[in-house]
């Protein structure tokens, strides 16, 4: 008789069947247990299944699987953490995420974002903050808009426009 899934006999004759331990699982024809491969677990007597897309096995045998810290995210076949690129973020355990509008990162593994300042505005792939042009304004953390009418912004970089005064346009 086969063993129950998760279980193994060794030899011939056997009149019962061994569990296998967390980290492995029971081959096909049920005579060996096999270790999990890296990005994968098991608790014994189971079957190896893929980490959480959260977690990571950065070894074979894992018995469970790990979670990445802040700043960082699990690779794909999650094997291993990797930090967040520039441009977004990670506050906690999880995936890393865009920064919000008006909001960069310039450097890998970042845990918050930094808030542009006025007269400029993220780029969209949120690594740098770009000036506003002439004729435009933003306050921290904004975007670039066109002055209103009967205002104007005469350099690039305003996070105001000003009135023009009597008898101008």
């Amino acid at each position: 008789t086969l063993c129950p899934a998760g279980e193994i006999t060794t030899g011939s004759g056997a009149t019962s069947c061994d569990v296998c331990g967390c980290g492995y699982e029971a081959s096909g024809d049920r005579q060996t247990c096999t270790i999990c491969n890296q990005g994968e677990y098991s608790v014994e007597g189971g079957q190896c299944q893929q980490c959480p897309e959260i977690e990571v096995a950065t070894m074979g045998g894992a018995c469970q699987c790990d979670e990445c810290g802040p700043g960082s995210q699990a690779n794909t076949g999650n094997t291993a953490c990797e930090l967040c690129p520039p441009g977004t973020f990670s506050e906690g355990v999880g995936k890393c995420t865009l920064c919000p509008a008006g909001e960069i990162t310039t450097g890998s593994g970042a845990t918050s974002c930094d808030v542009c300042g006025c007269g400029y505005e993220a780029s969209g792939d949120r690594q740098t903050c770009t000036i506003c042009n002439q004729g435009e304004y933003s306050v921290e953390g904004g975007q670039c808009q066109q002055c209103p009418e009967n205002e104007v912004a005469t350099m690039g970089g305003a996070c105001q426009c000003d009135e023009c005064g009597p008898g101008s346009q």
